[in-house]
């Protein structure tokens, strides 16, 4: 049994979601964590504060402090390796789990998305190939796949064109995992949405932006009009994307459980799609964001013409998603089916689901604008 891990990413979504997770199956398991200082909180208190959300959120608030206690922390950059290769916390670490990645969807005018995630990975790699660690567990994303269409099987992607650079530098981040020598695990996520139970997440990102505008949309037409935001309102508004059968919406805390057993699992140099078999289509979450939103004419669209000012302004500030709701791509799981069987997949995003997943955001974050039926 490993006991002593470098990992990076804690401070993320998943990264301390799977730390926690870990941290608790093995009583003996110790993280050493490399994290940036920000905004003059120190890398230390960064991860602290992360623990303490992330045990908070799965109603554990106790552990943090006990977990916290089996993590050591270097402050520096992932791609530094003179200076990590320094750090004598690196001594006795058996594997890496490296989660880290700079997650800009938009353009990389300056390389710095390419650099973190290439090169943070390259020099971890290094590390892993001189200490001779027994595995290299590496967090990427389904979205390796770029503009490919139809099936997406569960090893080296055959990708030629990506929609951004983030996709880029994590295909190319693969490629020099497989050739590494080092044993791995690569773990694909798709979208990344609430916790099965009851929907919630504990740091909305992506999908999450866009119901953020919407909502903020509503609140302001709301007041303009002087309607109560509880009720059914028209906002005439469409988002330019493919129409499409396969987006891929996944809980985390179905990543945060799979990601953690595999990862106690021997490395068999194989990647793992954790996307789930059942995606939702761009009609489906229509409905859901009407339903759950209470508004009309919110539509997805593949050509927009003539924009509004608020269609504008959607497509300035929240393009960078858009592609990934005209996705054709279709994942293959045959590795996760292999290691957990068909019935873990079983679970799915369709129809009132997807609309208590919407609800459970929104009940969060602008509760104004919602009724009684879903409280």
């Amino acid at each position: 049994m490993i006991r002593k891990v470098l990992i990076t990413g804690i401070t993320g979504l998943v990264g301390s979601a799977f730390a926690c997770e870990a941290l608790r199956r093995d009583k003996k398991l110790h993280f050493v964590a490399i994290v940036r200082g920000k905004d003059n909180i120190s890398a230390r208190n960064r991860v602290a504060d992360g623990l303490e959300s992330q045990c908070t959120f799965d109603c554990t608030p106790e552990l943090a402090k006990p977990f916290m206690d089996r993590i050591d922390v270097i402050e520096g950059d992932i791609a530094d390796p003179v200076h990590l290769a320094m750090s004598p916390q690196l001594q006795g670490i058996e594997s890496i789990f490296h989660c880290a990645a700079d997650v800009n969807l938009g353009m990389d005018g300056n390389g710095h998305t390419f650099n973190v995630n290439y090169n943070g990975t390259k020099a971890l790699l290094k590390i892993a190939s001189e200490l001779k660690l027994e595995s290299f567990h590496y967090v990427s994303t389904a979205y390796v796949a770029g503009r490919s269409a139809g099936r997406i099987k569960e090893e080296e992607s055959a990708a030629t064109e990506w929609n951004n650079p983030y996709e880029r530098s994590k295909f190319e981040s693969e490629r020099m995992v497989r050739n590494s020598g080092v044993p791995f695990s690569i773990y694909r996520p798709s979208i990344i949405v609430g916790r099965r139970s009851d929907g919630k997440i504990r740091k909305p990102l992506a999908f999450y932006f866009i119901l953020e505008f919407l909502g903020v949309i509503k609140e302001r037409q709301c007041a303009k009009r002087h309607l109560d935001p509880k009720e059914v309102i028209d906002i005439p508004l469409r988002m330019q994307a493919y129409p499409s059968e396969t987006v891929f919406f996944v809980p985390v805390d179905y990543i945060t459980e799979t990601v953690t057993s595999l990862f106690f699992r021997p490395c068999e140099n194989k990647t793992y799609h954790l996307t789930g078999k059942h995606p939702v289509s761009t009609k489906a979450i229509e409905k859901a964001v009407a339903k759950a939103l209470k508004v009309k004419n919110v539509r997805i669209v593949e050509n927009c013409e003539d924009p509004t000012m608020d269609e504008k302004l959607l497509q300035r500030f929240l393009g960078e998603f858009i592609p990934y709701f005209g996705s054709r791509a279709f994942f293959d799981v045959s590795n996760v089916e292999k290691v957990f069987g068909k019935e873990s997949l079983e679970w799915n995003f369709n129809g009132d689901k997807l609309t208590a997943l919407i609800a459970s955001y929104y009940k969060d974050h602008f509760p104004e604008l919602m009724d009684t039926r879903f409280s």
